[in-house]
């Protein structure tokens, strides 16, 4: 039987997290409940956590399942080449309300290694920021290993880091093995691998509910690290240009901005899927006899055997992510 496909869009799943606030439901509408959560899970398809189609003919197929019974239409012939039956990104938004944990994350050899899994390398997309806030990516000075495990022991690490001031439209690349943080007040768009592997190195000797500290994952952490100057984390556009720019093209995914006022666009791509996440204004999309309207936060998948898709956009700011 020949298979209909369409623009997906998922359930979000909701992570609560000690360091999470309320922007998730007050500025992207995620949710009514009034709770602390962190992280909005957009599209996933992790063993514990699979994102389900919310509409249409696949309405409560989880990705995983689409994935398995027909990598090649959702994924496409190059992406299922690779990646087989496994959908290669994790995309989410983040409200850090608080400080998030000083860390960093393993790459695909020491994921493969010591955790089944693939690396985490990631780029961010700030949203919405209050005035100070800032990211912590990489260090101020020149670090090694020594020196390194001096600043842990010593607990100064927080004094070779380096803090950078962030607003809404910046742009960030943060490779396997940079140390990073987001900082208080910030609210990003994250495209990841398809990994939830984290090693917390520094917590601001936070309390759990329980009475507890997180854990740590230091010597972990010292085996990942990456010291070698990382002079291209931030990421340029022009934020003022009409039409599409590259953000990063990267070896795990690809990154373009869409900047459409009263501009139309078309995706007919075949060998990779395509996400789209609506990082301000609306945008329109028309496939077949469908059309949706997707406001700021929201996020819709394209198979890459969906037919060709139309988007017009009113002062909307659109991340465009394949392979």
């Amino acid at each position: 039987m020949t298979q209909h496909w369409y623009p997906l869009r998922f359930e979000p799943i909701l992570k609560e997290k000690i360091w999470g606030g309320h922007q998730l439901k007050e500025l992207l509408n995620k949710t009514s409940q009034d709770r602390p959560f962190g992280e909005s899970w957009e599209i996933a398809a992790l063993p514990n956590d699979q994102s389900i189609v919310s509409m249409g003919a696949y309405k409560g197929k989880t990705l995983g399942d689409l994935c398995s019974a027909f990598a090649k239409a959702v994924l496409g012939e190059k992406v299922a080449s690779t990646y087989g039956t496994t959908f290669p990104l994790l995309i989410k938004f983040i409200d850090a309300a608080d400080d998030l944990s000083v860390q960093l994350h393993p790459d695909d050899t020491i994921a493969k290694r010591d955790h089944n899994s693939f690396g985490k390398t990631e780029m961010w997309y700030i949203l919405h920021a209050e005035p100070e806030a800032q990211i912590i990516v990489g260090f101020n000075k020149e670090m090694d290993a020594e020196t390194f495990a001096i600043a842990i022991d010593e607990n100064t690490l927080t004094k070779d880091l380096r803090y950078i001031p962030v607003q809404a439209g910046d742009a960030f690349f943060i490779d396997a093995g940079l140390i990073h943080a987001i900082g208080k007040g910030v609210v990003l768009a994250e495209i990841q691998q398809t990994s939830d592997i984290t090693y917390r190195v520094y917590d601001y000797g936070r309390v759990q509910a329980d009475g507890s500290l997180r854990d740590l994952h230091v010597d972990a952490a010292k085996k990942a690290i990456d010291f070698a100057p990382n002079k291209t984390y931030r990421l340029r556009y022009d934020k003022a240009l009409q039409g599409r720019q590259p953000l990063k093209h990267a070896t795990y995914f690809k990154t373009d901005i869409l900047q459409l006022d009263r501009m139309a666009y078309t995706i007919d791509r075949k060998d990779s899927f395509t996400i789209l996440m609506v990082v301000g204004g609306a945008i329109t999309i028309s496939c077949d006899e469908m059309t949706q309207v997707l406001a700021s936060g929201q996020t819709i998948l394209l198979p890459a055997a969906c037919p060709e898709v139309k988007i017009q956009g009113e002062g909307a700011s659109v991340l465009e992510v394949y392979l």
